[in-house]
């Protein structure tokens, strides 16, 4: 017969809730991706957008309930969470562009300014749109040269495939 001691089974608590949200959250945001019309968001950004906010949900999650079980078998998770607190700003500072080209290039999937062989021109060059990726934009010009533009360079887009109205 197993006993269980009251850290143990908070700790298995813990994670068999952790466990549920991942499963709950997971449902909801294959849920999201059937509810969304296909017209308005395409396919493959969709599953760009339901990956990033599925990522970004399981790590937070995962990363809690890491914490929470340090916490319950007696570490002292303050020099951790202070730790952390100091790296993030650190880091913050450090990819400052990055976040910056992939916040931009979140909304540029959501507001579906423009889609792949679309002819755009976007920071001066002018040419069909070969990848949208959450952090650049591929353009290659009449001459085939290949245009890689970070999304937080992007200012204004002219778009000369969509239709008027």
């Amino acid at each position: 017969m197993i006993v269980l001691t009251p850290h143990l089974s908070r700790i298995i608590a813990i994670f068999l809730s952790s466990l549920v949200v991942l499963v709950i959250m997971t449902l909801l945001t294959r849920d999201f991706a059937a509810t969304i019309s296909m017209g308005v968001v395409k396919a493959k950004k969709l599953r760009t957008i339901t990956g990033i906010l599925r990522a970004t949900a399981s790590t937070v999650i995962i990363l809690v309930a890491i914490i929470m079980i340090l916490r319950e078998i007696g570490f002292d998770i303050t020099p951790l969470l202070a730790s952390a607190g100091i790296v993030g700003l650190a880091f913050g500072f450090g990819a400052q562009s990055l976040v910056k080209d992939v916040i931009a290039g979140f909304f540029l999937l959501i507001e579906n300014q423009f889609d792949e062989g679309d002819e755009i021109e976007i920071s001066g060059e002018k040419g069909i749109v070969q990848k949208i990726t959450l952090r650049t934009v591929w353009l290659k010009d009449e001459n085939d040269v290949l245009h890689i533009v970070p999304n937080g360079a992007i200012v204004v887009v002219k778009n000369f495939s969509k239709s008027k109205g």
